[in-house]
């Protein structure tokens, strides 16, 4: 009774959460602007129309940017972060996690809002750096998350081998905590990535007119009938580029894990077991 019970919800939940996409991407064919049923025909012209738009793909190009900067850069801070948080000598750590996470519990409208306010103070106007450095906020707290818990698992001996081998604190990172990070840094610039890429409440606020984010332009052209198709055509193609990103990301988390599984093993004496990664 059980097992059925956890089947059928599991399904039900797969359905609610895959069915909306794949509406999503049926109507962006659909022959008719509206999107209701029955379909009249079938078409690829609403894709030509939308890549036509200037406005619309310069709102879709903007939020591409944001969100490849948010990832790169959050990243960057979510490494240091974790390093900082892996000393063995931090006082008030619980202070700095519970700053560092903070930005998950406060909400992004509230944030915007407050943003607004310390721009006006500080006589800087909206921009879309502002945008970025807004996102680079909320998606730290993932980068972090993600990162430091690969950092633990890190074997510490293989880092005291480089240093008696004669490398500095600076080479032994690059060479040997860095490499084995790569998977949790292209999780942490994924997801980053995403956050950034679907954030409305900070880029609302903080964009400057005639200078959209694709979720802003989203929200303020689904009320426009004419603008509808296209954005599902665009909505569909997300949808189709975000599982094919996912998919290349997993495969090549998976190639690099059984690599530094590999790597690791030709390095160890024989006979001792080989670590899991933890990522």
């Amino acid at each position: 009774m059980g097992r059925a019970v956890l089947t059928a919800y599991f399904w039900a939940f797969v359905v609610f959460l895959f069915a909306p996409l794949a509406v999503l991407v049926v109507f962006a064919f659909n022959q008719s602007m509206t999107p209701t049923l029955p379909i009249t025909g079938w078409t690829t012209h609403w894709f030509h129309q939308a890549f036509s738009d200037t406005e619309l793909t310069g709102a879709l190009l903007r939020s591409v940017g944001i969100g490849a900067a948010t990832g790169l850069f959050a990243t960057a801070l979510g490494i240091m972060a974790s390093v900082g948080l892996n000393a063995r000598r931090l006082r008030l750590r619980a202070l700095v996690v519970a700053v560092l996470l903070l930005p998950l519990v406060v909400p992004y409208i509230s944030l915007a809002v407050g943003l607004l306010v310390l721009l006006n103070q500080l006589g800087i106007q909206i921009s879309l750096w502002a945008v970025f450095l807004g996102h680079v906020v909320i998606t730290l707290p993932f980068a972090v998350l993600v990162i430091f818990p690969r950092l633990r698992s890190l074997d510490p001996a293989m880092i005291e081998a480089a240093r008696d081998l004669g490398s500095n604190e600076l080479t032994a990172f690059n060479l040997v905590t860095l490499p084995l990070l790569v998977p949790s840094l292209v999780s942490s610039f994924l997801i980053c990535f995403i956050t950034s890429f679907d954030e409305f409440a900070i880029a609302s606020f903080l964009a400057p007119p005639g200078q959209p984010t694709f979720p802003v332009f989203l929200y303020t052209g689904s009320r426009a009938p004419g603008l509808l198709p296209e954005l599902i055509a665009i909505g569909s193609l997300i949808i189709v580029a975000s599982l094919v990103v996912i998919a290349i990301a997993e495969g090549g988390r998976r190639w690099a894990e059984r690599r530094l599984r590999g790597i690791t093993a030709e390095e160890l004496p024989t006979g001792q077991d080989v670590p899991a990664l933890q990522i």
